[in-house]
């Protein structure tokens, strides 16, 4: 008996050893489990190929988007960049013929350069990788097919295969929403203009009038969002506008009765009224997939849009939080991030624009971050609403003794930790027994006019007394450095291969606009501009000399140990992003039709399509003359500035040391130049167009 034990010991071990494991997924925090997956029905995954030649790929990215160099605009084909990147052929084989084995036909995948396309049963995606499918439903309803438990992948082919998307991934609330205030007595915006289009080309002296016919065209990234054609053509209608080119293509999640708008909305509207007469794809990704996904899909576009605008992201450490932690996945966050780092230097390659949206919660973030930036005691409920404007502690730590994380409340309310804890009814109970052992202080949460929650305490911090309710830990918050990062930094807009795009708020004296700051919660706006420095992404050579005059002459610099001034800094330009008009369906039973209720909003998701539209038209002038469109636009950007200052419009007022909810004592303050809370500036249309003809010899 002993001996068949022992055998059958070495087999398993060596049938197991023939198989490397990809995934070891878990449940998800935000998602619920309806139930196994029927084997009938379809999933779609990518098995991403290891590329080569990719450091080929990433000096032909800085030539051709360097106004100095000899190759400046000579952008390459698709093939071109195929060629170049292509996974070895015998890889290639070698997965595909697995592939095969498992029982797939040429009809259930596509072979490109760099990755295979697979959409088969459910059945046979769970014997290739040796796993299950489940169905889970996300908090807007949305259903979705992901594995629960390990994955796996034969040894052989094991090395030829970087990792594979679309088995585990959760995409949940990853994106910059447009925020609007949900209390009429948030702030008096009485002297706020409200922004719409023709605001935002009278003091960009944008001319939009006369695009002249080209092939050129926009585009949208849409996530677990759509827009309404009634809002669109309500908003055109009402201001006047001309009617908008467009097509909508990809994931409608109107017919599913669950998903977002707003967002959607806000894109399509302003980047057609600044991008007036452009055609515009506007393009919804499938549940599930992430800023990869969308990168890989738009490089296969035939004529893809040559400038796109992306409002959404999430911390670049916890890319995978939103897929409920890669390490269980097979890949990392900073893979997650190289991989599609590399996808988005493609399509600069090809020659076109990427923006995007920095992020609506400061240098501390709030989503994906750790929490772990010590709240500024003299602001306390900086949004209002509060019983108290003064709380001499107001901020708890809550620890996991069992396994040692912590969460920190409430700055950390929307990170991974806080999440998982404060649902459990240990920790509820863990939270009342330290109020009433510390009755004394009046410990109370308080809620602001937006719903967020405060905690107020009439004595200081070291005078509160810890409490312990099975294996939780509720103590005042002290700072330590070794407890998570200070600032998070937010990815896409952390990349060095897009355009960063940050906030501003408008200033009026005697009813016209004066100048413009840094939006945030604490001069009336309703969301803080992101921007600092990235975790591990190096600093492009383009930026150096702007990022080290900022370190070395701003006199509010926070913390050595809050950030690294080697990686890169973002954003790179701003754009305004307070008080926008939009115009969103309220017709439950069919969003894309009226009746539509016009609102304002605010959010660097304003600001990254309404940029966006803005170089269209420069791409438009370009083209008409015969040149080659902008391409990726970092380079000239940073060299504009030195060399023609007048293009900006220089910010040199307001913070982001807060979110949209909570301040932090540490955070970046705007000065003459570039700074991580404005970048270079926002943009004077006229400027840049007579700069980059010139730049282009036209």
């Amino acid at each position: 008996m002993k001996g068949i034990l022992a055998l059958l010991c070495i087999i398993f071990a060596v049938g197991f050893a023939q198989r490397t494991l990809i995934a070891n997924n878990i449940s998800p925090r935000t998602y619920s489990q309806l139930g196994k997956a029927e084997t009938t029905h379809s999933i779609n995954f990518k098995v991403l190929l290891n590329q080569r030649n990719l450091d080929v790929l990433d000096q032909t990215f800085w030539d051709v988007s360097n106004p100095k160099h000899e190759r400046y605009g000579q952008f390459l084909t698709r093939s071109e960049v195929d060629r170049m990147v292509a996974a070895d052929p015998q890889s290639v084989q070698r997965v595909v013929n697995w592939l095969f084995s498992e029982g797939l036909t040429a009809n259930d995948i596509q072979i490109f350069a760099d990755f295979i396309a697979v959409r088969t049963k459910v059945s046979i995606a769970e014997r290739i990788f040796e796993t299950s499918f489940f169905e889970f439903q996300s908090p807007k309803g949305k259903k979705i097919l992901r594995i629960k438990g390990e994955a796996s992948v034969p040894n052989h082919i094991a090395d030829d295969i970087d990792f594979v998307v679309g088995l585990s991934e959760f995409l949940a609330d990853a994106h910059h929403t447009p925020v609007k205030s949900s209390s009429p007595n948030r702030a008096n915006l009485g002297s706020d203009p409200v922004v719409v289009p023709s605001v935002l080309e009278d003091y960009y002296d944008i001319d939009n009038k006369n695009v002249p016919p080209t092939s050129n065209i926009q585009g949208i990234a849409a996530f677990d969002d759509f827009f309404s054609k009634g809002a669109l053509d309500q908003f055109v209608s009402e201001l006047g506008l001309s009617t908008p080119n467009y097509a909508r293509i990809g994931y409608d999640c109107f017919l599913y009765g669950s998903c977002d708008q707003f967002e959607s909305d806000l894109d399509i509207q302003y980047i057609t009224s600044i991008g007036s007469g452009i055609p515009t794809l506007f393009l919804a990704q499938q549940p599930g997939d992430w800023i990869l996904d969308w990168a890989i899909e738009v490089y296969q576009i035939n004529g893809p849009p040559l400038v796109n605008s992306i409002s959404y992201g999430w911390s670049e450490l916890e890319q995978c939080e939103i897929t409920e932690g890669c390490q269980t996945f097979g890949y990392t966050s900073t893979q997650y991030v190289n991989r599609t780092n590399v996808q988005l230097a493609k399509l600069g390659t090809l020659g076109i624009t990427v923006t995007v949206s920095d992020g609506d919660d400061g240098a501390p973030s709030l989503g994906g971050s750790s929490g772990n930036c010590p709240l500024d005691q003299s602001l306390y409920c900086p949004v209002g609403g509060c019983n108290h404007t003064r709380s001499y502690c107001s901020e708890l730590t809550i620890t996991n003794q069992r396994n040692g994380s912590a969460c920190f409340f409430p700055m950390g309310l929307a990170s991974s930790v806080c999440g998982d804890m404060l649902g459990d009814s240990d920790v509820q109970q863990a939270l009342q027994n330290f109020v009433s052992q510390n009755s004394q202080c009046d410990i109370a949460v308080e809620t602001d006019l937006e719903g967020n929650p405060h905690i107020y305490s009439s004595c200081d911090c070291n005078n509160l007394q810890s409490v312990t309710f099975h294996r939780f830990e509720v103590a005042a918050y002290v700072f330590y450095v070794q407890n998570g990062p200070v600032f998070t930094a937010e990815y896409p807009a952390s990349s060095p291969y897009i355009t960063s795009v940050g906030a501003t708020q408008f200033v009026a004296q005697g009813g016209r606009i004066s100048y413009e700051m840094g939006a945030s919660i604490l001069t009336g706006a309703i969301i803080t501009t992101g921007g600092g420095f990235s975790s591990f992404q190096p600093q492009p050579s383009f930026q150096s000399d702007a990022v080290t005059y900022f370190l070395q002459n701003s006199n509010a610099l926070p913390p050595n140990f809050a950030y690294n001034g080697n990686m890169r800094a973002y954003p790179d330009v701003s754009f305004s992003g307070h008080h926008y008009y939009i115009m969103t369906s309220n017709n439950s039973n069919n969003y894309d039709q009226c009746p539509c209720q016009g609102l304002t909003v605010d959010g660097t998701s304003c600001s990254s399509p309404s940029f966006a539209g803005m170089i269209s038209l420069i791409n438009s002038q370009l083209l008409s003359k015969g040149a080659s469109p902008l391409g990726p636009l970092n380079q000239l950007l940073y060299q504009m500035s030195s060399e023609f200052p007048d293009a900006f419009h220089d910010i040199t007022e307001g913070n982001n040391r807060c979110n949209r909810a909570y301040c932090c004592n540490y955070g970046w303050t705007a000065m003459s130049g570039w700074d991580p809370v404005s970048g270079l500036g926002t943009p004077d249309y006229g400027m840049f167009l007579k700069y980059i003809l010139q730049q282009k010899g036209l």
